[in-house]
């Protein structure tokens, strides 16, 4: 009789594949993370810049101003923005006339939108911001929405420097115009080691910020958002959204 002898692993054997499998794995998975947070920076960008289209449609219509006035029936007779206004009572007036969704207003990942837009908008000549990018505790039956991710800088001109901020990814609550170094944390989408800027002209960039003062800075070392300065004018206010 002949005895067939099966081949088969030996316990080492399967232990020296597993270990190379794992070691494979943990090159490859930063790779992926990297690739994934990337994909999702450009997104962000390529929804500032949407908004950014908007901005410049409403300028055009209105003697090249940017949005510059709280909520109101009428933009003429509309009350100036001030530091106690957030930056979703100057994109209110983008809709509907020039967008009618909340969609590019929302970055995933982001904990100043952790729930995604619900698209309900204010009726049209409504006079307070109560349904289109409403902050926490807002409408809808009691559920606690916040449907806007940028920060904005009022006052400015489509005729404006064209390398000044316009719309960013919105700052830490905490310490304005920095970000954070934690994803749970409003301000800190790219954990302060990126951040979307889209400037007067409509262009965009995944900009870096500094690893010790977590801000955008300028080529001279100055706060890329600083107003009252030889960059921003003192008027130009840089409004986060509602929380």
């Amino acid at each position: 009789m002949t005895k067939t002898i099966e081949a088969a692993f030996t316990l080492i054997e399967l232990l020296v594949v597993i270990t190379i499998i794992a070691i494979l794995a943990s090159f490859a998975l930063p790779a992926y993370t990297t690739v994934q947070t990337r994909a999702q920076q450009t997104k962000d960008l390529s929804n500032a810049k949407q908004i950014g289209l908007a901005l410049k449609q409403f300028a055009s219509d209105n003697a090249g101003y940017f949005p510059a006035k709280a909520p109101a029936v009428d933009y003429e007779s509309a009350t100036p923005l001030t530091g106690a206004n957030v930056s979703n009572d100057a994109f209110w007036w983008l809709f509907p006339n020039y967008l009618q969704s909340e969609d590019i207003f929302t970055v995933g990942g982001s904990a100043w939108t952790q729930n995604p837009a619900d698209n309900v908008l204010d009726a049209a000549g409504s006079a307070n911001r109560t349904e289109t990018l409403e902050g926490t505790g807002g409408g809808n039956g009691g559920t606690a929405f916040a449907e806007c991710s940028y920060a904005y800088v009022a006052y400015l001109t489509d005729t404006s420097n064209s390398a000044f901020p316009l719309v960013a990814d919105a700052f830490s609550n905490a310490t304005p115009l920095t970000y954070e170094t934690s994803k749970t944390t409003p301000g800190g989408v790219w954990e302060a080691k990126k951040a979307i800027v889209l400037m007067c002209d409509g262009s965009g960039q995944i900009m870096k910020v500094d690893a010790t003062t977590h801000q955008v800075k300028r080529s001279d070392g100055t706060n890329y958002f600083s107003t009252g300065t030889d960059w921003l004018d003192a008027a130009n206010i840089v409004l986060n959204p509602a929380p």
